[in-house]
C-alpha cells in the first residue's frame, strides 16, 4: 500500500473533495500525507513599473492566500486526526504543475492527489491544465479526483 500520500491543493470545491479522498487513503493504509499548495508568480511577469497595479501587494496579496488555503487544508487533516506536512511552494519562473511536479521528483511520495478541475480561468472539457500536465509530469501513480 501506499506510504507516503502527496496532495496538491486549491481553494476549489474539487480540491477539498481530493483532499477528504487522501485522508481516507491515509487512515486506511497508515500513510503520511503531505499537503503542497503552488503560487504561480509568473502570473505577475508581465506587470510592469507603470502599470497601476502595484506588483509587490498583489504578489504580497497571492502568497497570504496560498498560506490560508494551505493552513485551512492542514486543519481538515489534523481535525481528521491525522499529523500532516505542509509546504508552500512559489516560483516567478515555473507554473504550478511544473513546482509540483518538481518538488514530487524529489520526495519520497508514492501517490499524487490532485482534484480534476482547480479554480483558474477556463476549464478544459476533461481536465484542469494543472491535473492534466502532473499526469504527464510525474513518475508515481496520480489519483485525479472528480468533483461529485
Amino acid at each position: 500500500m501506499y506510504q507516503h500520500i502527496l496532495i496538491s491543493v486549491d481553494d476549489s470545491h474539487t480540491s477539498g473533495k481530493a483532499l477528504e479522498k487522501a485522508i481516507e487513503i491515509c487512515k486506511g493504509s497508515a500513510a503520511t500525507l503531505e499537503i503542497v499548495h503552488a503560487v504561480d508568480e509568473s502570473i505577475f511577469a508581465h506587470i510592469r513599473e507603470t502599470t497601476l497595479i502595484d506588483k509587490g501587494a498583489a504578489l504580497k496579496a497571492v502568497m497570504l492566500e496560498g498560506e490560508e488555503t494551505l493552513a485551512k487544508a492542514v486543519k481538515v487533516a489534523t481535525d481528521a486526526g491525522l499529523s500532516p506536512k505542509s509546504q508552500l511552494l512559489s516560483s516567478n519562473t515555473l507554473h504550478a504543475a511544473d513546482q509540483v511536479a518538481a518538488h514530487v521528483a524529489k520526495s519520497d511520495a508514492d501517490l499524487l492527489i490532485v482534484g480534476s478541475h482547480g479554480r483558474r480561468g477556463i476549464q478544459r472539457m476533461l481536465l484542469g491544465s494543472v491535473a492534466e500536465k502532473l499526469l504527464r509530469k510525474v513518475e508515481i501513480s496520480v489519483l485525479v479526483v472528480r468533483h461529485c
